[in-house]
């Protein structure tokens, strides 16, 4: 292939991503920012702490395409509805990779605050979920 042609490529290929990137609601925009960074970091935390795996980075990877779906899914159906359903979708799930930015600090030995450190440990599915209640008040 000539250079020319692949120049031309390359820039139409360029072209279309902006494009898209340009029409997606900014909240989408910060969601897929947040998820970049969250792999990025959570990958170099992983390394540090000598444990990586291309197992555990698949499901993670897997998961943060599911949600991208559902986003989307909630995006479809803000004409119909008439509310920003995929925006508040993205806000829910930035929020959450925003959290998992700051366990992937904490787990590379970075220092995070006590307060971050407190919040993220109510926040932890490790812990034992509290007692079911039986449905009576008071």
């Amino acid at each position: 292939m000539e250079r020319d042609t692949l120049v031309f490529y390359l820039k139409l290929a360029a072209g279309a991503l902006a494009a898209l990137w340009g029409g997606l609601p900014v909240l989408v925009q910060v969601l897929i920012g947040l998820m970049a960074l969250d792999i990025a970091t959570g990958m170099l935390a992983a390394f540090i702490a000598q444990e990586l795996s291309s197992d555990v980075s698949f499901r993670g990877m897997a998961r943060k395409a599911i949600v991208l779906l559902v986003v989307a899914g909630g995006v479809w159906l803000e004409p119909a509805v008439g509310l920003p359903v995929g925006q508040a979708v993205a806000g829910f799930y930035a929020a959450h990779e925003g959290l998992s930015l700051i366990e992937n600090v904490a787990r590379a030995g970075l220092p995070v605050p006590q307060v971050l450190r407190d919040a993220l440990a109510k926040l932890s599915p490790e812990q034992e979920p509290p007692p079911q209640r039986d449905g009576s008040h008071g």
